[in-house]
């Protein structure tokens, strides 16, 4: 009698939404996911073609938003177990789930939560000046948030900034973790796309993290998808 080959591990399937049109940029969040999950998960990015170039205003986030939500509507092959909206500030994050047949993560909504199951205080470390109203509302809107939020910096640059000019983006962003250091160091997040792959090359006395590394920690508290 032959015996039963142990039946394979279930792979979840993630779709990467970049609701803006850099493919660059999109590649670069696969490469560090890949690098996060490891085998774990089976990555597939979407770049919206119509999206802005980057989203750093109020205006090009509801483009990023509309783009993702159309680019979302294109994929008809009931391919993802899931899909990481891979923005940090989760333009249209709530309208695609909406529309989507599988759970959508947000790379902002996901560091939030965890740092209310933290419970301690925490900043956001961004780029782009007009970041810094946008993410306090979006932080204000889950309950209890608020009131742990230490802070949001913004770099006078964007997520493109990061791969038209990497070593020069690297040097601003330890500037602006140097300074949050010599402030106490609260627990930081690194909160854009564009800072994919970066946090293995800085320095901060405190806990550091990125939105990549905890949409992962929530992928994997999904477990086996049952759709």
């Amino acid at each position: 009698m032959s015996a039963i080959a142990p039946r394979a591990p279930h792979r979840l399937r993630l779709l990467v939404l970049n609701p803006n049109s850099t493919v660059a940029m999109t590649e670069r969040v696969l490469a560090r996911l890949q690098q996060l999950a490891g085998d774990r998960i089976v990555l597939r990015g979407l770049t919206a073609p119509d999206g802005p170039p980057v989203i750093a205003s109020r205006e090009s986030f509801a483009a990023g938003a509309s783009a993702a939500q159309r680019a979302l509507a294109g994929v008809t092959d009931g391919w993802a177990d899931a899909v990481l909206l891979a923005c940090y500030g989760d333009p249209g994050l709530d309208m695609l789930r909406a529309q989507s047949r599988v759970p959508v993560l947000g790379m902002a909504k996901s560091s939030v939560q965890e740092a209310l199951a933290r419970g301690r205080p925490f900043h956001i470390l961004t780029a782009g000046r007009e970041w810094g109203p946008m993410l306090r509302e979006a932080v204000a809107r889950q309950p209890g948030a608020a009131a742990l939020l230490d802070g949001v910096t913004t770099l006078e640059s964007t997520g493109l900034a990061a791969g038209q000019d990497r070593d020069g983006f690297v040097l601003r962003v330890q500037a602006a973790l140097d300074a949050l250091a010599a402030a106490g160091a609260p627990d930081c997040v690194l909160g854009g796309a564009g800072f994919a792959g970066l946090e293995d090359q800085l320095h901060y006395p405190g806990r550091l993290t990125d939105g990549l590394r905890t949409a992962v920690g929530a992928l994997d508290k999904m477990g086996r998808p049952t759709f």
